[in-house]
């Protein structure tokens, strides 16, 4: 929205100044690559790009921002709001990309965003609380035709959002508890091939895991 109305601001503006057609595109192609990364979910991979073009789009934004302020119109000030609420977003997510998955802040964002698994209670085990699934709804389908790769290349990780236990009908599926850290073969499908810091391979449901 802000790179929406700095763009049609300065576009009734005309030429004048520079700078801020600088900022609008290279806004744009920061705002395309992030939007392309978590689509492909590759942000772990591009995260620290990311936030060095954030660093260096707050830069500009706040030059540009001291500039547009100085004359007194309607059309100035439309692109001083929009370039403003770019500048709110950008510092949003130097926070939330910067953050660590663990962290006061990462967790309260996603806390809003990641959906819960319907129908879930607490159990306790061994004295620790985890996270069970109610019996008549199963994670994911049937996983009979899911073959579990050993020689497999584990390229990525994974922490659990939840706790997971195995059907003891499958001897494919992967017991974990929340927080545990899982290296994964392949992010894509409802069933991810996962190996356990112990060794332990097997697959585990796309949707109890959150990549790293």
């Amino acid at each position: 929205i802000g790179w929406f109305i700095s763009f049609v601001s300065l576009c009734t503006i005309g030429a004048y100044p520079h700078l801020i057609w600088v900022i609008i595109f290279y806004n744009l192609f920061l705002l395309l690559g992030t939007t392309l990364a978590i689509a492909t979910q590759a942000l772990h991979n591009y995260r620290l790009v990311i936030l060095t073009f954030l660093g260096g789009s707050l830069s500009l934004l706040f030059s540009c921002i001291d500039t547009a302020l100085i004359p007194r119109n309607s059309k100035f000030d439309a692109l001083s709001a929009g370039l403003i609420f770019q500048s709110f977003v950008l510092v949003f997510w130097v926070f939330y990309f910067g953050s660590e998955e663990e962290s006061l802040i990462k967790r309260s964002i996603n806390g809003f965003t990641i959906p819960r698994t319907p129908g879930a209670a607490s159990a306790t085990t061994n004295g620790a609380a985890t996270a069970v699934a109610s019996p008549n709804q199963q994670p994911l389908d049937n996983l009979s035709s899911v073959v579990v790769a050993p020689a497999a290349d584990y390229a990525y990780k994974a922490r659990a959002l939840y706790s997971y236990e195995a059907n003891p009908e499958d001897s494919n599926e992967l017991s974990f508890v929340k927080g545990e850290v899982l290296d994964i073969v392949d992010n894509k499908g409802k069933w991810w091939q996962a190996r356990k810091q112990d060794g332990t391979i097997g697959i585990a449901p796309s949707n109890y895991l959150q990549l790293i």
